[in-house]
């Protein structure tokens, strides 16, 4: 119970980090596009729910099988990838480091 917990607190709190990451630190772009084209592979499905509907009989999200991306979440995630790599790239033209 205590692992389910965690790892269901994680995976709410990670996707919330990953999202806005980017702001952080620059690394958090390699992020949004591993999990946007396990996405697109996955047909819009989440691995890690996968896992722990396999795992537990539920996910973060609640008792159904909740493995579908929101159509909001992957529309966020999406918007905030391009944003990441017009910023990120908009600085490396400049020989800026952040």
């Amino acid at each position: 119970m205590l692992i389910k917990n965690f790892l269901f607190n994680l995976h709410y709190y990670g996707s919330k980090i990953c999202t806005y990451g980017w702001i952080l630190h620059r690394k958090f772009i390699y992020i949004h596009y591993i999990v946007y084209i396990s996405w697109l592979l996955n047909d819009n499905k989440c691995l890690l729910s996968q896992l722990e509907y396999y795992m537990y009989g539920e996910t973060f999200m609640g008792k159904d099988k909740k493995i579908t991306v929101p159509l909001i979440t992957r529309d966020l995630l999406f918007i905030n990838l391009v944003l990441s790599t017009i910023y990120r790239f908009s600085y490396n033209k400049y020989l800026i480091s952040y």
